[in-house]
């Protein structure tokens, strides 16, 4: 009998601790290295993108969940050749790339959207 409690607690610990470690593996395996970053954007009157100035490392892929807070925005980077479009109020839009070139790069709202839409503009700054 006490054979068998053995084999009965290895597969209790099997299930309650391999498993789990198994998922999160697997997922860390699938982002590749790579960090989910939310990029919230508002009006200017009310603060712009946030964050407004973005660190990556160079070769890291990264993907940006862009939320449109208030009214409808865009999303662009175009030393990156990302172009979101329009982002509808109230919801995410995700956009990926390879950071493949380090330096600053400029990026804003492409969809006019207020009086001080030209003040909605962020950095993303590439490091080596």
């Amino acid at each position: 009998m006490r054979r068998l409690e053995r084999l009965a607690l290895a597969i209790v610990l099997l299930v309650v601790v391999g498993i789990p470690a198994a998922v999160l593996s697997y997922q860390a395996l699938g982002r590749g290295g790579r960090d989910d970053i939310l990029v919230v954007i508002r009006t200017a009157e009310r603060g712009g993108f946030s964050p407004s100035r973005i660190v990556v490392r160079q070769g890291q892929r990264v993907r940006l969940r862009l939320l449109a807070e208030d009214v409808t925005h865009g999303f662009q980077l175009l030393h990156f050749g990302v172009d979101a479009g329009a982002i509808k109020t109230g919801t995410i839009k995700t956009v990926e790339f390879t950071a493949d070139k380090t330096g600053e790069f400029p990026f804003y709202c492409s969809v006019r959207c207020s009086a001080l839409h030209m003040a909605l503009m962020g950095t993303l700054i590439v490091e080596p």
